[in-house]
């Protein structure tokens, strides 16, 4: 990009990813809208940064509509030229060893609050004629099949195709919508997932959100539409192509099942 976005949006932003784009956003000098569920992890982020750059706070969790509608007033108020859906999370474990609710959380944040602030974000944007930049952040899962995470790589599978298609509608507007894919970052993710302690941070491969963080950024400057970070994932995506892919589902099946205490499929008479 040949300016700085002036105003950037930031789902997720109280800690891994989200947190490290806030603090190369705002060393770059642009103001901030800074959105997440802990009201006080996000005033800690104000404080970090608020020597450096303005910065609103939008507490909400994103499994809301009413809450999430928070934050599209604000981006219909002041559509920033950088909105940067950051925000998701993942189970580890066969789709029935959790409830339906639990597995419906994943969706209306990975997709449908995705697809509700993208949306909303471009035609603000296109209301008043502004060009700018939405990034989602997808993940290198969603090339794949995923038993023991299908819910999350579907979701992700859904934000590459929308993104890839949206963006080819809106790029004739001046409004971009880009998508990347990580593999494995050293984040809160793994301990959500596994509803334990992360120990990420010793895998093989394991990305730094700081590093991502960059990678990001250096897409948005070249606007390029689709990412894998980093070249391992690159190299892993090509060469399942060239497995079979009943080997391919095992691998992970095994690799997702053993992050995780073995857990019983839930029956109706147990709910």
């Amino acid at each position: 990009m040949k300016e700085y976005p002036s105003l950037a949006l930031v789902t997720g932003a109280t800690s891994g990813i989200g947190k490290a784009l806030c603090h190369l956003l705002a060393e770059k000098g642009i103001a901030l809208i800074a959105s997440g569920r802990d009201v006080n992890l996000l005033q800690n982020l104000k404080n970090d940064l608020q020597s450096k750059v303005n910065v609103q706070l939008i507490v909400a969790d994103l499994t809301k509509k009413d809450e999430r509608q928070k934050l599209i007033e604000q981006i219909h108020t002041f559509a920033p030229d950088l909105v940067i859906n950051n925000a998701g999370f993942g189970l580890y474990g066969d789709c029935l060893t959790y409830q339906t609710s639990e597995q419906m959380q994943i969706l209306e944040v990975d997709g449908v609050a995705l697809l509700e602030i993208t949306l909303e974000a471009a035609r603000s944007l296109l209301s008043k004629e502004k060009k700018g930049t939405i990034f989602n952040i997808s993940s290198a899962a969603a090339f794949q099949i995923f038993p023991g995470m299908a819910v999350y790589a579907a979701t992700k599978a859904f934000v590459n195709q929308f993104s890839q298609a949206f963006d080819k509608e809106m790029e004739v507007h001046g409004i971009r919508i880009l998508t990347t894919c990580p593999g494995m970052v050293n984040t809160n993710f793994q301990a959500r997932a596994s509803h334990k302690n992360s120990d990420s941070a010793a895998d093989i491969g394991v990305m730094t959100p700081e590093y991502v963080a960059e990678s990001i950024w250096k897409q948005i400057e070249s606007q390029k539409p689709l990412t894998i970070i980093d070249w391992k994932y690159h190299i892993m995506n090509c060469v399942s192509y060239l497995v079979p892919t009943s080997l391919i589902i095992r691998i992970i099946r095994k690799n997702i099942l053993n992050r995780i205490q073995k857990r019983n499929l839930i029956k109706i008479n147990e709910i």
